[in-house]
């Protein structure tokens, strides 16, 4: 009954996240989620899942890269991102919290994606190491999500039987 409530939790999370970011403007692949998963298409944003997967990353959000159907990159730079609920659900965390994960989200990568349009960078450029970091390292809101996300999983941290 407990693993029955904890799974339900971790889609009811996953679908507010989801309906969150879809407020936020994002393409979500299937238009939401009915599981624990949410892939983000971010094609019309012209940023590839690596890009958005480290610049979330250095603000202290891990997600993954990820094929999208029919996606014009490639496995190795694909142009979908996936996140998760399961850890985050396991500290505790509710659907407020995914209001304000999805905020978090969404001022990272549209951030990454203007100062991309602003650099004039292409894709080649993206995939160059030096000029990858020179773009995040520019993300004006990187530090500020990463001390929201650090005061969050202050709030929620990790349970004791999970360490």
């Amino acid at each position: 009954p407990n693993f029955c409530d904890y799974a339900r939790e971790v889609i009811n999370n996953a679908k507010a996240l989801a309906d969150e970011l879809i407020s936020l403007g994002f393409n979500l692949v299937g238009g939401g989620t009915e599981s624990h998963l949410i892939l983000i298409d971010l094609t019309g944003l012209r940023i590839s899942g690596n890009l958005a997967a480290e610049a979330l990353e250095t603000a202290g959000i891990v997600v993954n890269k990820n094929l999208i159907p029919n996606d014009p990159g490639s496995s190795f730079y694909p142009s979908g991102l996936r996140i998760g609920t399961p850890a985050i659900t396991s500290r505790g965390m509710g659907k407020q919290e995914m209001k304000q994960i999805a905020q978090m989200i969404s001022q990272v990568i549209n951030d990454l994606a203007k100062q991309k349009r602003l650099k004039q960078m292409t894709l080649e450029d993206e995939r160059a190491k030096q000029k990858r970091q020179a773009l995040i390292n520019s993300l004006s809101v990187a530090s500020q999500v990463k001390q929201a996300v650090g005061r969050l999983c202050q709030r929620f941290p990790i349970r004791r039987e999970y360490k």
